[in-house]
């Protein structure tokens, strides 16, 4: 009678790679999560940017692009709503 081998999982072994065969980005249902991933990323820096807008001072918010109304009025701004500046 032949022995059944049952492979080890290399991912518990110390030290060891883990393998993946799929990539997340491509398995359906972590599809969602991922963009739910993205939102809250750009969220936390729309949020990042509002914080510290009304502290820079003038040269640094003409480097950006922004006058000192326009930086107080994207400071205002709901950080869920992208505005003009937005990159995505």
């Amino acid at each position: 009678m032949a022995a059944t081998v049952i492979p080890f999982p290399m991912h518990r072994v110390a030290g060891a790679r883990r393998m993946r065969t799929v990539s997340h980005a491509h398995e359906p249902r972590l599809a969602g999560v991922a963009v739910l991933r993205g939102w809250v990323r750009r969220w936390f820096a729309r949020r990042r940017l509002a914080r510290d807008l009304p502290f820079m001072t003038a040269e640094t918010l003409a480097d950006i692009g922004l006058s000192r109304p326009e930086a107080l009025a994207e400071a205002h701004r709901p950080f869920w709503r992208s505005g003009a500046h937005d990159a995505a």
